[in-house]
């Protein structure tokens, strides 16, 4: 199990400004791991932001942000809105906006007397909501409900990440057509034309225009690399800056040479074009990968959306429109035809067809019945519908998805951790390297425009954001696309290790069957069918086993009499037992009745071995010590079982079954299946044992699972697997969720794994490979090979689609065919 599930941890998701590469994402993680307190730190530059795992609590917010502040980069704030109903006090006001600035991560308040609404701007992840409630009750002395962004998207962050994009769309398209024009007038040679210009009014004007792309369009660039400068670091703009800051300077310290003494400066190249177009390249990679950035993130957004923005809800009879975000629990809502539910609650109606495809992927409707669970997002498909509130925002089914998704998408697989401590190096090293290169060039008597051109080749075209997108694009792509699909994926090293596993260990019950259990037969030794199941459902109405509902249905079925015991002992992996009228009672195994003292016919194995035989699951009901029959319950296999098992043994992967049913029934239902394996008899306590036995063989173990009683197995598991429509229990127990109980959904992830894993070994040996390339050749091996002069603006140009390849490339990941 990862770090992300350990639960002596508490975790944060810190929203950061200002990364741009690989290096970036290094020195954040080195930072916040350098907090005594920090236990695990998972930074993705593809979704600017960090998950943090501490001990305690509560985090110190004032240490966060000055451990992140230093390292050059900023947490990004958000601004939200809190109703204080009939609050005008401003005696109160100025004590709450005082009490609100003590609360960590709070920056500022404001409050609007005309709607009585309070402006709220914090750092989400370490303002807790409940302190802000609480401050607010205290004092106001009112009580307040803050949906503190329930879908938990920022929406203002969206909106300035889109000008962002378009406002470096515009500069570099700006940029690189002033770098044309440098280019046309500083070539004379080659555009004659221009001739006709003096060419002090040529230099000045390719200055002019130049300067304007540097410090106007490239300002975002400079900022970076000054803000960085400070505390010593250095990221993608250090880089950038130094290539295009440097053919700048040159190029001025020349022209001016040219102006006041060109019989010493005329003759020198110019490379005013470069400068300009490696701004205006840099600018125009970067829009172009934010914007493909932007789509590898559509799919959690799509499912933060499902909830309704409005809700219908029944006040005394009457209807209003509110706001989604301000329902809360016992509220009663109404749902007409195509409408969203807008949260978790109860069914009140007689029945409804509900929609679920967008939580589960299941294709039709599913029929509710009242009484049954209504969730958020989830469309009515039929007549409208009244159902009760049980749980809104963040704690709906709904709000847990997207909650695990963004940590699955925030969690790394281990080769990222090569990668951050490459990306850490990376920029100070390149820097070497270029410094490097134009001293040899220097000494080799070449000139100073040559040495200098490779210069700024080797800082320019190095590339660590590619490295650092490479794996966080293609797992939050992944992770989205698995959602889509029905399944949950809570870490991504769980996609890894899931190509390893060479054993799938199924739980019988509820996982490759239905169940559904229902009776089939029963043998009587004493009295009759009716007073043998109504002992029977009478020990089961203490329990909530499949067992225990088959048998009470059947006698609900048959109208019979159901007394209610004021006591019932649970033998887990055994029965139940009790005392009626003064009698010892007891349903369940064999092994109970032998516990019990219960005298067992001769002939007990062979009815025993028939009923197994057919796959019936078995209950023996004792009375005083006396075998009144066996019950024989059918479960039926699911529909897709048989493919599933089949489709593993042909990828060599062993499967298993394991049941607390009789050894026949094991062996027939495994022998329908093709399963290699079974463990029968096996009461739930010794689900985990069974887990280990095979790992201590060098396995690498998948159990799949739906109880409480698969908890602990799945926990021992390489990889646990439950099906959620199981207990939440076993749900929170496991790495991987199935949200319908669809076993093909096991191929479909393991295919999508594999997928998944190419696309990151494609873009690290694409990120990899291309610095290792282009590198030397920047550097001047072309010109010395083939006396080829690489020229700094297709440097340029070559690192911003290097970075737009590698994003690109992940979003392939969601048109992959992954099956049916």
């Amino acid at each position: 199990m990862s770090e992300q599930n350990n639960p002596h941890l508490n975790f944060m998701v810190l929203p950061i400004d200002g990364m741009t590469c690989a290096s970036c994402s290094a020195r954040v993680k080195k930072s916040l791991d350098g907090i005594d307190w920090v236990q695990s730190v998972d930074v993705n530059l593809a979704a600017e932001q960090a998950a943090i795992g501490f001990n305690g609590p509560v985090a110190d917010a004032e240490k966060l942000i000055a451990t992140i502040e230093d390292a050059g980069y900023r947490i990004r704030t958000r601004t939200s809105e809190i109703v204080i109903p009939e609050f005008n006090d401003p005696t109160k006001l100025i004590s709450l906006q005082a009490a609100l600035k003590e609360i960590p991560g709070v920056e500022e308040s404001s409050f609007n007397t005309a709607n009585e609404t309070l402006s709220l701007k914090y750092i989400p992840g370490i303002v807790a909501v409940r302190t802000v409630e609480k401050t607010i009750a205290r004092e106001t002395g009112i009580k307040v409900i803050w949906r503190e962004q329930a879908s938990g998207i920022d929406e203002e962050h969206e909106r300035k990440s889109m000008e962002r994009i378009q406002r470096q769309l515009r500069d570099s398209v700006f940029s690189i057509i002033s770098a044309l024009i440098v280019f046309v007038l500083t070539m004379p040679h080659f555009f004659s034309f221009v001739e006709v210009i003096p060419s002090v009014a040529r230099n000045g004007i390719a200055f002019v225009l130049t300067s304007w792309a540097l410090f106007g369009a490239g300002r975002s660039i400079l900022k970076g690399f000054f803000k960085k400068l400070k505390p010593g670091k250095s990221d993608m703009n250090t880089l950038v800056s130094i290539g295009a800051g440097t053919a700048w300077l040159y190029s001025t310290v020349i022209m001016v040479g040219d102006f006041i003494l060109p019989e010493v400066f005329r003759g020198y190249h110019l490379f005013f074009d470069s400068a300009a177009f490696i701004t205006g390249f840099i600018l125009l990679g970067r829009s172009l990968e934010a914007r493909a950035r932007k789509q590898t993130g559509l799919a959690l957004n799509s499912l933060a959306k499902l909830q309704p923005e409005q809700a219908r809800k029944e006040v005394e009879g009457a209807v209003e429109m509110i706001e989604s975000n301000q329902l809360k629990s016992g509220d009663v809502c109404i749902v007409k035809n195509g409408e969203r539910i807008p949260a978790d609650g109860v069914l009140l109606s007689k029945d409804a067809e509900i929609d679920e495809a967008m939580l589960s992927g299941e294709s039709l409707p599913v029929a509710k019945e009242k009484g049954q669970l209504v969730l958020t997002g989830t469309i009515n498909a039929g007549s409208e519908i009244k159902f009760q509130v049980l749980k809104t925002g963040a704690d709906t089914a709904l709000g847990q998805i997207v909650q695990w998704v963004r940590q699955a998408q925030n969690s790394q697989p281990p080769v990222q951790q090569l990668v951050d401590k490459i990306a850490a190096v990376f920029v100070p090293v390149v820097i070497v390297i270029a410094f490097v290169t134009l001293l040899v060039w220097l000494i080799s008597g070449q000139g100073l425009s040559l040495s200098l051109m490779h210069f700024i080749n080797v800082i320019v075209i190095a590339c660590p954001c590619a490295l650092g997108l490479a794996t966080p694009t293609a797992i939050i792509v992944s992770m989205g696309r698995a959602a889509n699909l029905g399944i949950l994926v809570k870490d991504a090293s769980v996609l890894e290790k899931l190509l390893a596993v060479d054993t799938f260990l199924f739980d019988k019950t509820g996982t490759l069957t239905e169940g559904k259990l229902s009776f089939e037969q029963a043998i009587v030794y004493k009295g009759d069918e009716n007073s043998l199941l109504g002992i029977a459902a009478t020990l089961e109405k203490h329990s909530t086993h499949p067992i225990a509902k088959a048998i009470l249905n059947e006698a609900e079925s048959r109208k019979l009499d159901v007394v209610s015991l004021e006591k019932a002992d649970m033998l887990t992996g055994f029965g139940i037992k009790s005392s009626l009228e003064g009698k010892a009672i007891g349903a369940g195994n064999k092994k109970l009745m032998q516990a019990l003292g219960v005298k067992l016919p001769e002939d007990i194995d062979a009815q025993v071995d028939t009923l197994s035989g057919q796959g019936m699951s078995l209950i023996f009901v004792a009375e005083d010590k006396e075998l009144l029959g066996i019950i024989g319950l059918a479960d039926s296999i699911r529909d897709e079982s048989k493919n599933v098992v089949g489709a593993l043994n042909k990828m060599k992967i062993e499967t298993a079954m394991v049941t607390g049913d009789a050894e026949k029934t094991a062996q027939h239902i495994a022998a329908k299946l093709s399963i290699s394996k079974i463990f029968a008899e096996q009461p739930p306590q010794m689900k985990a044992g069974i887990v280990k036995k095979i790992q201590e063989e060098e396995k690498i173990v998948a159990m799949i699972g739906d109880g409480v009683n698969d908890a602990v197995a799945l926990s021992q598991a390489d990889i646990g697997i439950a099906l959620a429509e199981g207990t939440d229990v076993a749900v929170d127990a496991a790495d991987l969720v199935l949200l319908r109980p669809d076993l093909k959904l096991l191929l479909k992830i393991k295919k999508l794994a594999g997928r998944t894993e190419s696309i990151i070994k494609q873009n690290l040996l694409w990120a990899f490979g291309y610095n290792v390339l282009m590198m030397p050749s920047a550097a001047g091996l072309l010109y010395l090979l083939f006396d080829i002069a690489f020229n700094p603006a297709f440097a340029a140009l070559a690192m911003a689609m290097s970075s737009v390849s590698v994003v690109s490339n992940s979003l392939r990941l969601k048109q992959v065919k992954i099956g049916d």
